[in-house]
């Protein structure tokens, strides 16, 4: 079964009477439909990226087919809370209750005069929105205008929203409660994630005790973790004193125990499991790796890894659609755990119904993997570089005659008069054979 994904406006076909089409992508269900978006920073990549967060989110559902949406957040973004508050006053000094109804609809302006007062009621501990607020509604499309007579959302037919959200921190820097207001006090359930004993490789702990690999306490060690899969700590302690050959514990013994016990009290790892026991097809899932969550780079990529692991077991025993959403993709290539992660995306997937979309600033660097699997490429504003207008050209049927090579411009007022006119727009390729200049869908929610 096929589900059409509205990605924004279009040139229109040629028996259209009007001057724009909406375009949409067809997504087979049971197959994987690999996207990548390339641009410079400041042309809308992640607002897009939520946009289809939300249409895939929104087509599921009227398909009544449940699908596991995973999300990879990497940044807050202080600016979305500084805006609503600069709307809402702009607003309620400037229009009555009746207009601001009319234009934002009674529930979506009530919803963000509560958000308003929760940062009155907790001053300095709010106005830290994820790249993905999926719970707040998007005011600001509905506010800024995109010509005369629309607005952003407008403009595509399209009312701020919100969607219900599981958010996941790891080792949270501020209260979950605060985190939650944030990002929809009233849609966005945080979870603290916990990663289980059971999931931890060796690697991981060798690093996180600092354990030299050929010492006599890391081999005892790797034997009871590894090798007997032995994976609670007490049982470890319990085990590696057995070991002991006098009463007095060797210094093998203690920095054993010194390990565990640095695991038991990291709050990042459980004996319960907190992170895969509940993601769910019901909502959109969210991992947040900005600065809520306490985190190594290792840590992020590791954790990635671990949830890709989850969706192909997954995959495999229920058919569930599952899609990967990682914005800024070349973080996550720079560690092995995260090159594993995306690889085993894009061999696996395919055949398992497991989707990858993904955004990045500049191609170089990325695995010839992640361009030659991808079905569907998009460009945001402008390519970086001449280096990927080539490459794209040797990739993409029809991109020489299509797209527009990425000439320099002269001055700054070029450059903002450019960045202006090609905000939110581009070009999208469908399975690289016909390409299209389009205004990207905008997104319901911030």
């Amino acid at each position: 079964m096929d589900i059409n994904m509205f990605m924004g406006i279009g040139r229109a076909d040629s028996y259209k009477k009007t001057g724009k089409t909406k375009r949409h992508v067809k997504m087979s269900v049971g197959e994987a439909n690999h996207m990548i978006f390339l641009g410079k920073s400041g042309y809308g990549k992640t607002t897009l990226m939520r946009g289809l967060v939300e249409e895939i989110y929104i087509s599921h559902k009227m398909a009544n087919i449940p699908a596991l949406i995973i999300v990879l957040e990497k940044k807050t973004d202080h600016t979305k809370s500084e805006k609503i508050l600069e709307i809402y006053e702009t607003e309620t000094n400037k229009t009555s209750d009746a207009k601001i109804y009319k234009k934002y609809g009674e529930w979506v302006w009530n919803y963000i005069e509560a958000y308003v007062k929760l940062q009155t009621q907790h001053k300095n501990k709010l106005g830290a929105m994820g790249d993905f607020a999926f719970g707040v509604p998007n005011i600001i499309g509905k506010f800024y205008k995109y010509d005369d007579k629309n607005t952003f959302l407008g403009r595509q037919g399209l009312q701020p929203y919100v969607f219900p959200t599981k958010r996941f921190v790891f080792r949270p820097r501020r209260r979950k409660e605060y985190i939650g207001m944030d990002n929809g006090w009233h849609m966005c359930k945080v979870f603290e994630g916990k990663i289980p004993y059971s999931k931890i490789p060796f690697s991981l702990l060798s690093s996180f005790g600092s354990l030299g690999e050929q010492t006599l306490y890391a081999q005892r060690l790797k034997n009871i973790w590894e090798v007997q899969g032995i994976k609670d700590p007490d049982t470890v302690m319990d085990i590696a004193l057995s070991q002991e050959n006098s009463s007095n514990p060797s210094s093998t013994y203690l920095r054993i125990a010194e390990t565990m016990n640095r695991l038991k009290t990291d709050s990042l790892f459980s004996k319960k499991d907190t992170l895969f026991s509940n993601l769910s097809t019901d909502i959109i899932n969210v991992i947040d790796f900005s600065s809520n969550s306490d985190l190594t780079h290792e840590e992020e990529c590791l954790i990635f890894k671990f949830l890709v692991m989850h969706a192909i077991n997954h995959a495999s025993q229920t058919r569930t659609p599952i899609y990967f959403v990682v914005d800024e993709v070349q973080n996550m290539l720079t560690n092995e755990h995260g090159k594993w992660a995306v690889d085993k995306i894009l061999r696996e997937g395919r055949s398992m119904g497991i989707n990858l979309i993904t955004a990045t600033q500049y191609m170089y660097g990325l695995p010839q993997s992640l361009l030659m699997g991808a079905s569907h490429v998009g460009i945001i504003g402008r390519l970086a570089s001449h280096t990927d207008w080539k490459v794209l050209n040797k990739l993409i049927d029809d991109f020489e005659d299509s797209v527009e090579p990425p000439d320099p411009v002269s001055t700054y007022t070029q450059y903002e008069d450019f960045k202006k006119k090609m905000k939110f727009k581009g070009w999208f390729s469908w399975d690289k054979s016909y390409t299209d200049r389009i205004e990207f869908r905008q997104p319901q929610s911030l």
